[in-house]
């Protein structure tokens, strides 16, 4: 017999039983023998349609997973609202799940980011619209609303480094006077605040190992990874930044070597370095650790190019979810590869 003629019977059969309980409520409880009996029934009932609901909805959503708090959950309604009771429980939630799977059938590429910054390339799938085949470069560059311009450049500020830098390097090349200014001053602020708080956070650390050096060891290596976006054309530069930003990150590691996100870090910076072996030892410990596919496989492929292991590069970009393989920049070297 199938499971789900067995789930969506014990539904009815529990939904029935509760609306007799619910009448015996109403009229009288004689023969139920005393309240307590109706009770501990009602709770029985409620926990059987709760635990044949959940599994229809979980079968429904196709997950593979249990989730103990939706059951208590569904539980609570059942057992909580007796007039809606498990059948308006059941069916309502069903009807639910069953109408947003159906609407969900495109790639859900907001899940990449949490919010879309200045939008360079309009991703694979998604109609191309005024705003996103114009990036903010390409306004600058194309644009004649110096006063629009102005506002953007302005709200750049707000961005992170490694998204608005290009940009703010663009916007110095103006011709708008205004704009000009106004680029040159975020940008330098931006290098004072980083160099700020690297100070601060260098004062803060202390010589106990804990999560919480580890996490401020972490949060100077990501300041230094920062400030080399902006000082990536500097050749000094470059090299003392990705140097600090090592050692800071190795420190992190060495205080706490579960820091998922310190390994990420440090493999990243390695990978500038052109330190390759250590960078994957990195990023493959990150990926034990419960980073995500979509951040570690495409650094590990840029590892194994620098490796020349090809095959390596094809096998780990094909491992990628389409949604992730089909947003710009790696799109283009997604489509290479396959």
């Amino acid at each position: 017999m199938p499971l789900k003629f067995i789930l969506w019977a014990g539904v009815a059969l529990s939904s029935v039983l509760q609306c007799v309980l619910l009448a015996a409520l109403v009229a009288d409880l004689s023969w139920l023998g005393s309240p307590l009996i109706w009770l501990l029934v009602h709770i029985l009932l409620s926990a059987v349609g709760a635990f044949c609901s959940g599994r229809l909805l979980t079968i429904e959503a196709k997950e593979k997973k249990q989730f103990p708090n939706f059951y208590i959950l569904l539980f609570s309604f059942a057992l909580f609202i007796p007039f809606a009771g498990i059948a308006a429980t059941a069916i309502s939630m069903f009807y639910g799940f069953r109408e947003s799977h159906i609407r969900h059938r495109e790639p859900d590429y907001w899940k990449l980011t949490p919010r879309a910054e200045l939008p360079f390339t309009t991703p694979k799938g998604r109609k191309a619209t005024k705003v996103d085949s114009r990036g903010f470069t390409e306004h600058l560059m194309y644009s004649k609303n110096d006063d629009d311009l102005y506002r953007k450049v302005l709200a750049a500020a707000n961005i992170r480094t490694s998204l608005s830098v290009t940009a703010l390097k663009q916007a110095m090349r103006h011709r708008d006077e205004r704009i000009r200014l106004t680029a040159y001053k975020t940008l330098d602020r931006k290098v004072t605040d980083l160099n700020k708080q690297i100070q601060l956070l260098e004062e803060q650390v202390s010589s106990g190992d804990n999560r919480e050096n580890s996490n401020t060891w972490l949060q100077i290596a990501s300041n230094y990874w920062e400030l080399l976006t902006l000082e990536k054309g500097e050749k000094v530069a470059r090299e003392q930044l990705l140097k600090k930003a090592a050692h800071a990150a190795i420190q992190a590691v060495s205080i706490l070597p579960s820091n998922r996100n310190a390994h990420f870090v440090l493999g990243r910076v390695s990978l500038m370095q052109g330190e390759v072996d250590r960078a994957t030892i990195a990023l493959e410990r990150c990926h034990t650790l419960g980073m995500p596919d979509d951040k570690v496989f495409p650094q590990l492929a840029e590892a194994a190019f620098m490796r020349r292991d090809y095959p390596k590069v094809k096998e780990l970009l094909n491992k990628l979810d389409p949604a992730t393989r089909a947003y710009p920049p790696l799109s283009h070297v997604a489509e290479f590869w396959t």
